[in-house]
């Protein structure tokens, strides 16, 4: 009985010790599962909802785009992607996850998008390019970004 009784013991003590190496402990979120904050972001944009396209992003995000000053805070970046609504006609937003990788609560994407917006003349203007997100998980478990950046793809 005493040999059960310290194998029980035993047992309890070790299911209670975390492990050993923190660093495995931490489960990698999928490629698939870090890449739906830009799936959900393109999405919104083809509603035409700055709202929802903000929610892809953390309350302090930051976006750097490509020629104009940096945008900091969800408030800020749903107004960026209003006004890129409204004046650009945005529309066919497409994007495709080429690497993304996570150690715990950060991760990262990048990838292509595709895009229509309104020439000039009003005729439809096709933009491909690249972006990377930083991504963190939040509290309630989504990924959203905490910086973003894009460029033109190469001609």
């Amino acid at each position: 009985m005493r040999t059960i009784l310290l194998f029980v013991v035993a047992l309890a003590l070790g299911a209670c010790s975390g492990p050993e190496d923190p660093v495995q402990a931490e489960v990698s979120a999928s490629k698939f599962e870090l890449g739906q904050m830009n799936r959900d972001f393109a999405a919104a944009l083809n509603a035409k909802d700055a709202k929802a396209a903000a929610a892809a992003y953390a309350e302090d995000a930051v976006l750097l785009p490509p020629g104009e000053p940096l945008v900091r805070g969800r408030e800020a970046i749903e107004e960026y992607w209003r006004g890129a609504i409204e004046l650009g006609g945005i529309r066919d937003v497409s994007v495709e996850t080429m690497d993304a990788q996570s150690s715990g609560s950060l991760g990262y994407e990048t990838g292509s998008f595709e895009l229509t917006v309104d020439g000039p003349d009003g005729e439809p203007v096709t933009d491909r390019g690249r972006y990377i997100e930083l991504l963190r998980r939040d509290p309630d478990g989504r990924w959203v970004s905490t910086h973003g950046i894009w460029n033109a793809a190469p001609e």
